[in-house]
């Protein structure tokens, strides 16, 4: 009798685990698509890379290098 008592105690405790990895695992799954769903989107709508002009300038005022 103590034997079952242990073999069904086992039994809920291995099934609790298993919904709790399937649970997970959905989960990740789902934000593995989020994720790839976002980064296609980025891509589909990334603007120009930006441009600036950079100068230094001398203590009088004259630009010495300009790119």
């Amino acid at each position: 009798m103590d034997n079952a008592a242990i073999l069904v105690a086992t039994a809920a405790v291995l099934s609790v685990w298993i919904v709790i990895f399937i649970y997970f695992w959905r989960i990740d799954a789902a934000a593995r698509a989020l994720r790839r769903e976002l980064e296609h989107e980025r891509e589909r709508n990334e603007p120009a890379a930006p441009s600036a002009t950079m100068s230094r300038v001398r203590d009088s005022g004259e630009p010495v290098e300009r790119r």
